[in-house]
């Protein structure tokens, strides 16, 4: 019975915590998960990183128009611009190509509703520290947010219709 309840909450979220950590441990060092929480149309995960170097497996750019013209390509980027905290990279691609950008906010939006009310309060800080680093996956449409500050990468995701 026990495991066909596991089961069953299984097929009811949109992610498993294996999963996620899959994508985004070749590109930052993971430690502790301190966070998981998937249903049907969201997820939302807080983990441990050891160190603070964002690894070659992962495009860097260092301006948000070659960027965003990665994610066209359907690669995945992590926008290390001096200065531009996740909130106003978010910005300035909505800025330049709103459907875009529109798409790059509700990934980082739709998995707020699987947050815990104290990791929300977190996740907002990283979102508008500078020396945070917004990572954006357009092929499975998640946003990571590397809190270089504190050491740990939020990841966040919504069911797109």
């Amino acid at each position: 019975m026990a495991l066909l309840s596991a089961a069953l909450i299984a097929a009811c979220s949109l992610d498993q915590e294996e999963k996620v950590r899959a994508q985004v441990e070749d590109w930052v060092k993971l430690g502790e998960t301190h966070y998981f929480f998937s249903r049907v149309n969201c997820t939302a995960a807080l983990f441990e990183v050891k160190a603070t170097r964002i690894s070659s497996m992962v495009k860097k750019v260092r301006d948000v128009e070659t960027g965003m013209r990665m994610i066209t390509e359907g690669t995945a980027v992590a926008f290390e611009i001096d200065g531009m905290s996740p909130t106003v990279v978010t910005e300035q691609i909505m800025t330049r190509d709103l459907p875009q950008g529109i798409g790059v906010l509700s990934s980082g939006t739709s998995g707020k509703d699987c947050m815990a009310v104290e990791m929300e309060e977190a996740y907002f800080n990283a979102l508008l520290d500078p020396t945070s680093v917004l990572i954006f996956e357009p092929e499975e449409k998640f946003m990571a947010v590397f809190d270089r500050r504190n050491r740990r990468l939020f990841y966040s995701r919504g069911r797109t219709s």
